[in-house]
């Protein structure tokens, strides 16, 4: 079984446009029922594992699309999406390994962006004063 987290790096939406995600030899191959999640059950404290269809995946892909394009409309760049493409550039490319990126893909996807994260830097701000 394949992390939530994990597969969402692999996929993007146009490859569920191009229909890769059917293709068992895609790196964006989408299993039925072999993506899991973890839950907090009713009762106790212990995570649970739950298996996904392939069409609930599909459907985080297309909310992430929509999510990525209200940020666009208000000018936020989003970080996770110029790593995501920077990681299956590199992968498309064959500089990165597919046996490295499933396993894990998430990783990469954390480390590529702290590493384009500016540094954090104190900055002083200003109090505004009250106008009466």
């Amino acid at each position: 079984l394949i992390p939530l987290e994990n597969m969402l790096v692999r996929l993007t939406q146009d490859d569920i446009v191009q229909r890769h995600h059917l293709d068992p030899g895609h790196r964006a191959y989408v299993p039925d029922f072999g993506v899991y999640i973890k839950t907090l059950p009713a009762k106790g404290n212990k995570p649970v594992l739950m298996k996904i269809s392939r069409q609930l995946v599909l459907f985080c892909v297309e909310r992430r699309k929509a999510w990525r394009l209200l940020q666009s409309k208000v000018a936020i760049q989003n970080p996770e999406y110029a790593a995501q493409r920077a990681i299956l550039a590199d992968i498309d490319a064959g500089t990165l390994s597919r046996d490295e990126f499933f396993a894990r893909a998430d990783e990469l996807l954390d480390e590529r962006v702290l590493a384009a994260a500016p540094p954090v830097t104190a900055r002083r701000t200003r109090v505004p004063s009250r106008v009466m």
